[in-house]
């Protein structure tokens, strides 16, 4: 059974799955010092920053996390990520995890 990505709208947010398209928006996030401080990884360079997209990716295919890209509801501004890593069916838990662009 293959896993159907959910994505989530409200009146002012939209999360959905990350693309490549979003990695500028990743390593300005997961570069930026006011949210590292916070976060606990950082990357210094786009190149190195794929390693987040798949770590996203990876994270889904395997089922032990779910990561969203958080926009406006158009598609049209990044606000950052949030998701779910740890997914355990069995004990029924997972850690929640979030960086927002200041």
């Amino acid at each position: 059974m293959e896993f159907e990505f959910p994505i989530l709208k409200t009146e002012k947010l939209l999360l959905r799955k990350f693309i490549q398209g979003d990695l500028e928006n990743v390593y300005l996030g997961l570069s930026h010092p006011d949210v590292i401080k916070y976060y606990g990884i950082s990357y210094d360079s786009l190149e190195a920053t794929k390693m987040q997209l798949k770590y996203f990716d990876d994270l889904e295919k395997t089922g032990t996390g779910i990561w969203w890209a958080i926009c406006s509801p158009d598609n049209k501004l990044f606000y950052g990520a949030a998701g779910l890593n740890n997914m355990s069916q069995i004990h029924k838990r997972a850690e929640i995890g979030f960086w927002i662009l200041p």
